[in-house]
């Protein structure tokens, strides 16, 4: 994962929380791995705020927009990872 980018697009208090929350972060990382997702770095680094989530709300909001999405979620979501912003 390129945390430049991160810190370029949000600052570097995000990667100051990131660090602080390491394992929350890398939970829900793991969790969209689990889904089937294969660029969850790119959705990670464009939408870090989301993955800040402690995993039980972060799991939440993505098992809602996923009952939304429905069974194609996966290729919608990595297709239009704005789709993500919503869970802001």
């Amino acid at each position: 994962m390129n945390y430049s980018n991160i810190v370029e697009i949000y600052g570097s208090e995000v990667l100051e929380e990131i660090e602080k929350n390491k394992e929350e972060f890398n939970q829900n990382i793991q969790y969209l791995f689990q889904l089937g997702f294969d660029d969850v770095y790119d959705m990670a680094e464009r939408e870090p705020l989301l993955f800040l989530y402690d995993s039980i709300t972060f799991k939440n909001k993505i098992n809602n927009l996923i009952a939304k999405i429905g069974p194609d979620y996966v290729y919608e979501i990595e297709n239009d990872i704005s789709l993500l912003e919503e869970l802001l």
